[in-house]
């Protein structure tokens, strides 16, 4: 029969490596808790949440108005397009009457 000896760093290791599960578990950081029992702090990080959603709304609201003024400008440009041609001929026009 063969005996097993447990010297002191073999033994830290085993416990270390049972525990730190359960220590990482049990904290509230790393389970997505929050960090602290605090009323202040929970009120600053739900604050934190609603400026963070305010700011992607903004966004958003950024991304939908730099789209309209794409088409806005693109429509401009289409109208200044349309314009010149009635003009040229306009112009083709009075000198086919001036003849």
């Amino acid at each position: 029969m063969k005996h097993y000896t447990l010297n002191a760093n073999k033994f830290a290791a085993y416990i270390t490596a049972l525990l730190l599960p359960l220590i990482i578990s049990g904290c509230s950081t790393f389970s997505g808790g929050s960090a602290s029992n605090d009323p202040a702090v929970d009120a600053q990080q739900r604050q934190v949440e609603i400026l963070q959603d305010e700011v992607r709304a903004q966004d958003r609201r950024t991304d939908e108005a730099e789209s309209l003024y794409k088409r806005e400008k693109n429509l401009l440009d289409a109208k200044k397009s349309e314009l010149k041609a009635a003009k040229q001929l306009l112009k083709v026009y009075r000198n086919q009457a001036n003849q």
